[in-house]
């Protein structure tokens, strides 16, 4: 049998290399963190046949489902022939425990009878646990326990895209060491995955009500009680024939009854879809997946079942219909649409956001950069299937509205930890009163979007003392953190602390009446403002009426 020639990518060789030289610095027990579709199956089976090479020794892949069990016989008959009639599968009915490489599920090795019959052929030399974040589990514990027993010499290495467990066991029980990291921010940077592109479509559902249970996330039964509704499942469809309509997509739910529901409703939209889950038949479940890759289903609907293996480098889509407060599922579920095939691009993640969105992870919060969902979320008067938010992360985050006035998260964090009443206006302007400075002169300051994206030009708007004319001067042209410094500069020099500083309690008391009706000539009509909310809004006002008379609008 001939194989496909593997060449591994500069991370999956560093990956190997480090295993190895960790094992020989006498680390039994390892850990390997890596993006899902970053090729873990490769790695170690690339390991694997490189330490059992020329030997008698033995190793054990350990799994806890079925696809998991399977995948790595595939790729050795596609890659390593030479490997091919010296690895098995334990498990179920087929019991190949003579092999040099064995596949195997931990609840088959759980039973005594099969471990023994396994153990019997010869020790186990080196163990590849995949999808290592379960390996705190009992189940997992009790069977490291007895493989070591029967050899104390043996090799670990663990391999997950979560290395986060949500009942926070650590993995430091089981691992002593991480040999290496590449996540999805590294991997999409150089090029091995391709750019997740995220929108954030607005349901209108509240989460209020739904607990969070004992693993950290919602209670599931509550969850499907309040989510999947028929409005939401018509918000999906609606917004896969917006965004998504030439894609193939995975849908996540929460149930099994809601993964069928979803499933029909994309069918009544004209949509090929199935659904499966746990309970599905294995023959029927091997049917719907092989579908699914041959592209005759263009949507696969499934409750957790493919979170985890599943390799479908087509997937350009993932609808996220299942809040989630765990980072670790967010990635394993984003990751099945983030492998790189010729003529696809990026990938589409839609996610359905419910009142609550600040509660639950999204794209931004998995990426290791420092975005806050309020600066790529904006809710505004949008109604139920409007998009409230996007994205696009290709190594840096570029937020999909695609105007310079979107407000970044740089932006925000300043607003919160400066001092200085600053206001900011619906139309991404700034502006801050600094009131009469020392020098008798009184100041405005305002940041406004510039022409060029991702920069801002700082307006300083002041009244020489006794005057009644104000002169506005166009400042300094930079990003948001260089005008931030100037700021703070400026209004430590000049600021009246008494006006300008948003701690002071006057600012917390009811606007005066003669306060709200300026304001109500400036086009201002909220209501039950306090002096500090009225006064920012009156100051904002006339300081972008000056600024926009001298830019000639």
């Amino acid at each position: 049998m001939s194989s496909v020639s593997v060449t591994l990518r500069p991370y999956q060789q560093e990956a190997v290399d480090s295993v190895e030289r960790d094992w020989a610095s006498g680390f039994r027990s390892v850990l390997g963190t890596a993006a899902t579709a970053a090729g873990k199956t490769i790695m170690f089976l690339s390991l694997l046949t490189r330490v059992l090479a020329g030997s008698d020794k033995r190793g054990l892949i350990l799994a806890h489902r079925k696809e998991l069990v399977e995948q790595p016989i595939d790729r050795l008959d596609t890659f390593y022939a030479d490997w091919s009639m010296k690895a098995g599968i334990v498990m179920a009915e087929q019991d190949d425990c003579d092999k040099q490489i064995t596949c195997a599920t931990v609840q088959t090795l759980g039973s005594q009878v099969r471990l023994d019959r396994l153990l019997r052929n010869g020790p186990i030399d080196y163990l590849i646990t995949d999808e290592a974040h379960h390996s705190c589990a009992d189940t997992y514990l009790a069977l490291f326990e007895r493989l070591r027993a029967a050899n104390p010499e043996m090799y670990h290495l663990g391999l997950t895209a979560t290395p986060q467990r949500a009942d926070e066991r650590g993995l430091a029980e089981v691992y002593e060491k991480e040999s290496f990291h590449f996540g999805i921010k590294e991997l999409v940077s150089d090029g091995w995955l391709v750019p997740p592109r995220w929108l954030a479509i607005k349901t209108g559902i509240s989460l209020a009500g739904v607990k969070t249970g004992s693993n950290g996330d919602f209670n599931g039964k509550q969850l499907a009680d309040v989510f999947e509704v028929d409005n939401c499942f018509d918000l999906v469809v609606e917004a896969h024939q917006q965004y998504a309509a030439e894609r193939q997509a995975l849908a996540f739910v929460q149930s099994v009854a809601g993964a069928y529901r979803l499933a029909e409703k994309f069918r009544e939209a004209g949509i090929s879809a199935e659904a499966a889950d746990g309970t599905t038949r294995k023959s029927l479940r091997a049917d719907i997946l092989s579908k699914f890759r041959a592209g005759k289903t263009q949507v696969l609907v499934n409750v957790g079942l493919y979170t985890e293996g599943l390799d479908v480098p087509r997937v350009s889509c993932i609808h996220q219909v299942r809040p989630t407060q765990s980072d670790g599922l967010y990635i394993q579920m984003i990751g099945r649409g983030l492998r790189i095939v010729p003529g696809k691009n990026d990938c589409v993640i839609l996610d359905y956001a419910p009142v609550e969105y600040r509660n639950i992870v999204m794209l931004g919060d998995v990426l290791g950069s420092k975005v806050r969902k309020d600066a790529y979320i904006r809710d505004d008067d949008a109604e139920p299937g409007d998009a409230i938010g996007g994205m696009t992360f290709d190594g840096q985050v570029k937020f999909m509205h695609g105007s310079a006035e979107e407000l970044i998260s740089e932006k925000l964090d300043y607003l919160e930890l400066t001092p200085w009443s600053w206001f900011s206006g619906d139309n991404g302007w700034l502006s801050l009163g600094l009131g009469e400075g020392p020098d008798g002169h009184s100041r405005q300051m305002v940041i406004a979007p510039s022409d060029t994206e991702g920069e801002f030009v700082m307006w300083k708007v002041y009244r020489p003392s006794g005057s009644r004319r104000w002169v506005v001067r166009r400042g300094e042209q930079a990003d948001f953190g260089t005008l931030g410094e100037i700021g703070e500069s400026l209004a430590d020099k000049f600021g009246n602390t008494t006006l300008a500083v948003k701690s002071m309690r006057w600012r917390r008391q009811s606007a005066s009446a003669k306060q709200l009706d300026f304001a109500r000539r400036l086009g201002i009509e909220e209501k039950d403002l306090s002096k500090g909310e009225c006064a920012q809004r009156i100051t904002h006002a006339l300081a972008c009426r000056q600024v926009r008379q001298a830019m000639g609008r």
